[in-house]
């Protein structure tokens, strides 16, 4: 059965989306397009550059890329994506989106129009290093026209440009709604209030999708790197259990 995937925005969080996409494959999907931003986004441009659940878990768990996030002075933001796109550059082997091996959309916030974009081509690095600048503490990144920022702002479960394909429409969310014992920094009350901005526009969305998976991360914040395979475990089981009576 074909299937269009949906991937929310989450931080470490979204690392639960690499165990979806091992489940589904395991359950014999075929993944026809994908649409993700911020952390759904990063997942979404490996998988579709041809990466195994494995390798991208891999990639994840070995914390090379955090040398690529280096500190900047503050003025739009207090960690720079510059390098990063080095490090992207050379992990991905395509720099257009539509030159992906799957149907791929990158939703992002132009924040100087607040208009919500949703990107199926074009310089694929800076519009997903756009799609993951969370405002606050990533630098906006400069494409063309636009200053992109992260486009869970607005839209953190991007289903829009999937709803007119054939397939099963299926949302996946990794932010659930807990409650934090405290709030240590500046970061992490940036992301929090994110966070709890993204809820609600998220929550409109699910009523859209055929299918919503929201594995069980109550437990883990959007810092929980130390846990990849923890959540990674959680986003397969949940997806397991969801998707085995579709597979039918």
């Amino acid at each position: 059965m074909k299937i269009n995937l949906v991937l929310s925005g989450g931080a470490a969080r979204g690392i639960a989306h690499i165990g979806v996409i091992k489940a589904l494959e395991e359950l014999g999907f075929e993944i026809s397009a994908v649409s993700g931003v911020s952390a759904g986004a990063l997942v979404a441009a490996f998988y579709c550059d041809g990466y195994t659940p494995q390798e991208m878990l891999k990639i994840v768990k070995s914390k090379d890329w955090l040398k690529y996030l280096r500190p900047t002075f503050p003025r739009l933001g207090f960690i720079s994506l510059r390098e990063a796109g080095k490090f992207l550059s050379k992990s991905l082997s395509f720099q257009q989106i539509e030159e992906s091996k799957k149907k791929l959309f990158i939703g992002a916030v132009d924040i100087k129009t607040g208009k919500t974009l949703y990107f199926d081509r074009g310089s694929l690095i800076p519009i997903l290093l756009g799609s993951c600048a969370l405002p606050g503490i990533f630098e906006p990144v400069r494409y063309k026209e636009y200053l992109l920022v992260d486009g869970g702002l607005t839209n953190n479960l991007p289903v829009e440009p999937l709803l007119s394909m054939e397939g099963l429409l299926v949302g996946v969310d990794v932010n659930p709604n807990i409650t934090v014992e405290k709030v240590s920094n500046i970061f992490q009350l940036l992301l929090r209030s994110l966070l709890l901005a993204v809820r609600s526009n998220a929550d409109k969305r699910k009523d859209l999708c055929q299918v919503v998976i929201e594995p069980e991360l109550y437990a883990y914040s959007p810092f929980d790197l130390l846990k990849a395979e923890e959540i990674y475990k959680l986003g397969y089981e949940k997806t397991m259990n969801v998707m085995r009576t579709y597979a039918k």
